[in-house]
Parts: C-alpha cells; sequence; structure tokens
C-alpha cells in the first residue's frame, strides 16, 4: 500500500503535469493508492490560497469532488498510534540535527503505523523516518 505525498496528488491538477508521474500513478491498482487527511489540508489550503478566478474554482471542484470519489475510503486520519509513530520520528530527526515540516512528519507516521510506503518526489524530506519511499518522478 502506498500513501501519496501531496506533490504526487498535486500533480495532476497542473496545468502541465510531468507525463511519467502519470504514467506511473496510472500503473498502479487504485485500491493500492491512499491519501491522508493531512494531504487533503495542505491541498484546500493551497487551492483555497489562490486567487479568486475561474482555475481557483476549477480546482476546488477537483478538490472536492473528484479527489473524494477517486479515494473514497482511502483517505487515512490521523490517529494515536500515528501520533505516537510521529513523536518517534520527530525526535528522532532532532536528534540527527534535521527538522521535518509537521505535515511531513504527520503524512510519514500515518504511513508508518499502518506499514505503508510513500510515494514523493521530496524523497530528501523523509529520509529519517523509516519509510520505504517510492520516487515517480524518477
Amino acid at each position: 500500500m502506498i500513501v501519496l505525498d501531496t506533490n504526487v496528488v498535486a500533480e495532476p491538477l497542473r496545468l502541465k503535469p510531468d507525463e511519467v508521474v502519470i504514467d506511473w500513478m496510472n500503473a498502479q491498482e487504485p485500491q493500492t493508492l491512499y491519501l491522508t487527511t493531512i494531504n487533503l489540508a495542505e491541498l484546500l489550503s493551497g487551492v483555497l490560497g489562490m486567487p479568486a478566478g475561474k482555475r481557483r474554482v476549477a480546482l476546488e471542484q477537483n478538490l472536492t469532488r473528484q479527489i473524494a470519489k477517486l479515494f473514497e475510503g482511502r483517505v487515512l486520519s490521523f490517529d494515536e498510534s500515528a501520533a505516537e509513530v510521529f513523536a518517534t520520528v520527530n525526535a528522532a530527526a532532532q536528534r540527527k540535527g534535521n527538522t521535518m515540516s509537521f505535515a511531513d512528519c504527520a503524512i510519514a507516521a500515518i504511513a508508518l503505523a499502518r506499514g505503508f510506503m510513500i510515494a514523493t518526489r521530496n524523497v530528501r524530506d523523509f529520509r529519517y523516518t523509516g519509510l520505504k519511499i517510492l520516487n515517480p518522478w524518477a
């Protein structure tokens, strides 16, 4: 099972998405791909921060309709087990002199708590988490 980082989920929504990523996503079994509530928050925040206009409206509709429909039953929440993993991962990163954003650490914790891997462009952000990392851009 694979948790998609926000940059992977956002790629198909770009004006000119990277075909390598689109091909990678299309090659995956849909039931193996998951989002987190953290991804949704990041995506919605990004869209709502855009200037008002047709592009913002279209993206907002895509998020609320298509993304929710595509990942129905496969949106993972930040729960108690993820909170415990978050604390461990965050502390380990700090001991190594690295910091992770709250969002990245939370996404990593959700994936780790369930034994999932992560697909991301930002491999470096997750290097100290213990996650198996896939880079759809590579």
